[in-house]
């Protein structure tokens, strides 16, 4: 089982700016490769912004290679592996666009999210940053915005996502905890994703061969917490101005097209979904003047 873990910090907003890259290479669990450069953007052109979260300046990339004569190398490195980034779709942007830029094809490559992956197994977790994730399976991320100290993270995200599902191959290991991989390939990138549009819960027991219980982040109680105080509010409000309850009501309605879209993207409902709630419950109660008094 190989795989290689790879990171891009880029100069710029342009995703084709890529500045440095880090690759580490593991087989049957092991690391043995690493490589690491810094790389001469085509456009020599750093944002303040970028150069305070790496710390990579236009001097220092001056005389380094550019993408084009590094990416012999690369090519060889993660030639038929699966390539492996917390938010894998940003390093695939970046790669795809500085390929392009140079026009040079792409390679046909599988990918795996490390951040698709941490929501997986830990839904739970209000956020599924790098150094939030590295912390919970007790990693020290060295430095933050170093694409070395990144790739090597992945590798602890995944080593410990293979240990936990007891999974012998990637593809197992994926199934285990329900994830499609992503792919990279001739004009075309695609997104890692959840299979089933939500995460589902990390069971400790659990063996490679049994599913675990799908996570539900808000359950039915949690529902009629928003739904009785919601209904009474806004039959009072309506009773008041039943137009304006029809109108709250339409932000409601697209409020809740949203969040069942986030469902299916595999995100836990927003903090704003019980507002949401609220607003498409005025929409409903103003639609049927329910609590107005009879017209006399």
């Amino acid at each position: 089982m190989e795989y290689v873990a790879i990171d891009f910090q880029t100069a710029n907003r342009l995703r084709s700016s890529a500045c440095s890259i880090a690759l580490v290479s593991v087989k049957d669990g092991k690391i043995v490769d690493t490589f690491y450069s810094l790389i001469r953007p085509d456009i020599l052109h750093f944002d303040k912004e970028n150069i305070a979260l790496h710390g990579i300046t236009e001097d220092m990339v001056k005389g380094k290679p550019y993408f084009y004569e590094l990416w012999p190398l690369i090519k060889e490195k993660i030639k038929g592996k699966t390539l492996v980034a917390h938010y894998a779709k940003f390093d695939m942007e970046v790669l795809a666009d500085t390929l392009e830029s140079n026009d040079i094809p792409f390679p046909s490559c599988q990918v795996l999210c490390t951040c698709v992956l941490s929501q997986a197994m830990f839904p739970e977790m209000p956020h599924h940053r790098l150094q939030d994730v590295t912390e919970k399976i007790g990693f020290n991320l060295e430095q933050r915005f170093n694409a070395m100290a990144h790739a090597r993270a992945c590798v602890a995200i995944m080593e410990y996502a293979l240990q936990k599902s007891g999974a012998e191959f990637l593809q197992d290991m994926a199934d285990f905890y329900g994830i499609h991989f992503g792919y990279i390939g001739k004009d075309i990138v695609t997104d890692c994703e959840l299979k089933y549009g939500r995460a589902r819960a990390y069971d400790e027991n659990a063996s490679f061969g049994k599913k675990a219980e799908t996570y539900n982040d808000m359950d039915n109680a949690t529902y009629l917490k928003y739904w009785g105080p919601s209904v009474a509010i806004m039959v009072i409000f309506n009773s008041i101005n039943a137009e304006w309850a029809r109108a709250i009501g339409s932000i409601g309605t697209l409020g809740l097209f949203y969040a069942t879209y986030l469902r299916f993207k595999g995100t836990k409902r927003p903090f704003w979904y019980g507002f949401v709630n609220i607003f498409f419950t005025a929409g409903v109660l103003g639609f049927f003047d329910v609590g107005r008094s009879p017209k006399k």
